[in-house]
């Protein structure tokens, strides 16, 4: 028996906000170690990224990062803390001060 009512049509709504631009950070291979100079170099490159508020103001967050170069987050989250950096607190963030680990 076939019915013949209306069909229902899956609507969906336009996504408010375009995608965040991609992370200008360089990609690390995976289980390659950072020393030296190559280390200081992509730690100064993430600690301004995660610093710099991106468009619309909402900031890069630990696992962005990840994302974008192919390192851990506790290689991340290691590299923000020997640079100092102020962490940004709890998603809607209140909370700051320096990253703990």
């Amino acid at each position: 028996m076939t019915s013949s009512g209306p069909r229902a049509v899956a609507v969906s709504a336009p996504n408010p906000k375009p995608p965040p631009a991609p992370l200008d950070l360089p990609v690390i291979k995976t289980g390659k170690n950072l020393t030296g100079s190559a280390r200081e170099e992509f730690a100064r490159k993430v600690v301004a990224a995660y610093r710099t508020p991106r468009d619309s103001g909402r900031r890069v967050t630990i696992r962005e990062i990840c994302e974008a170069t192919g390192r851990s987050y506790g290689a991340i989250h290691s590299i923000l803390s020997e640079a100092g950096a102020t962490r940004h607190g709890p998603r809607a963030g209140g909370a700051t001060g320096q990253v703990k680990s």
